[in-house]
């Protein structure tokens, strides 16, 4: 049976890329290719449906298990990492489960395996699954040094700022341009027994505030349910964030890999420079009432963890910034703007 690939390395050097032409090319038909973020939506959607018809089975990762081999051996995932508890709990059992089925994996991620969930949460009962991907994985650095992302291209202006007449004129400018002047309203989402409303959307065109969906508690499974339902999103009144707003920039981080991900058009609207969006240096001491009810459930007493400190958001967030330059180039744009 042959090793499963985990490949890791700087942002913007071509992990995605390569790992999309060896799926491309593989010449099998049971394979899937799927961002983790998405993956992990599955599996837990897949859990809550066999806990539900068999609440007594002892565990519900064998017959996902399963389900997931009939369906793929090969598994590709992008954007491998952990950060939540939960998904670390799962991934210990769930992996030695897809390995004992012969099972393949190639995955991509910013982190070598032995730095995923650094000073997580009871990191020591996800260790095991590190282990686990030390022994079945080669291990390969695709990392150049160069952000290719970032790598001068022809660009077409898309994210505006500051926040002033000027840009909320520019931003109606296109929005009308990308809807072809149809009127927008209103659409509601429904997915996982949950509900997400779109204030105003129209010829696969949403326009949403960032408090709309940053400021709020939403997760990957909304925003993936954004990018599934449009090929347009207009991001209004982006605000300048330090770590005291962490939760947000969470929540953007997990926004914009989902566009991404789905090759969405951003148009944009902030209060600075992307580049300056999020200052890591500023805010550490301050935390918002999100991240204290989250320490307080857990009872956690030391901030320096990296869930909690910032430093999982200012590793991401460079990430982030390499993908908004790539998400401006003409070549990413719908044709509308691009033209």
């Amino acid at each position: 049976m042959p090793k499963s690939l985990y490949v890791y390395g700087s942002v913007g050097t071509g992990k995605t890329m390569t790992m999309d032409l060896f799926y491309d090319t593989l010449p099998i038909q049971r394979k899937r290719r799927v961002h983790f973020h998405a993956f992990m939506l599955d599996v837990h959607a897949r859990i809550h449906a066999i806990k539900t018809a068999q609440p007594t089975l002892p565990n519900p990762l064998g017959p996902i298990a399963d389900d997931l081999v009939k369906g793929a051996y090969v598994l590709c995932f992008d954007e491998f990492q952990v950060t939540d508890i939960a998904d670390a709990m799962i991934l210990r059992k769930l992996f030695t489960e897809l390995f004992d089925r012969g099972v393949v994996l190639v995955t991509t991620s910013n982190r070598h395996p032995t730095e995923l969930y650094q000073n997580g949460i009871q990191r020591q009962s996800f260790l095991p699954c590190i282990d686990l991907l030390m022994t079945q994985c080669n291990v390969l650095c695709l990392d150049s040094g160069t952000d290719y992302r970032q790598i001068e291209r022809e660009m077409t202006k898309t994210y505006f700022y500051p926040l002033n007449q000027e840009t909320h004129q520019k931003i109606d400018q296109l929005t009308r341009l990308v809807t072809h002047n149809k009127p927008m309203k209103p659409m509601t989402l429904t997915f996982l027994e949950r509900s997400l409303t779109i204030p105003a959307q129209a010829d696969g065109v949403a326009r949403v505030t960032f408090a709309d969906v940053c400021d709020k508690p939403l997760s990957a499974a909304d925003y993936l349910q954004i990018v599934q339902n449009f090929h347009t999103v207009i991001l209004t009144d982006i605000p300048r964030m330090t770590m005291k707003h962490r939760a947000m920039a969470r929540r953007f981080i997990t926004l914009i890999d989902a566009m991404y991900e789905s090759h969405v058009t951003l148009i944009a609207s902030a209060e600075s420079n992307f580049m300056e969006i999020f200052n890591a240096s500023e805010g550490a001491e301050e935390m918002d009432a999100g991240m204290r009810m989250m320490m307080d459930d857990l009872n956690v007493q030391d901030i320096e963890s990296p869930l909690f400190s910032g430093q999982e958001e200012a590793f991401a967030f460079q990430r982030a910034l390499s993908r908004l330059v790539q998400m401006q180039s003409k070549e990413w744009v719908q044709k509308d703007l691009s033209t």
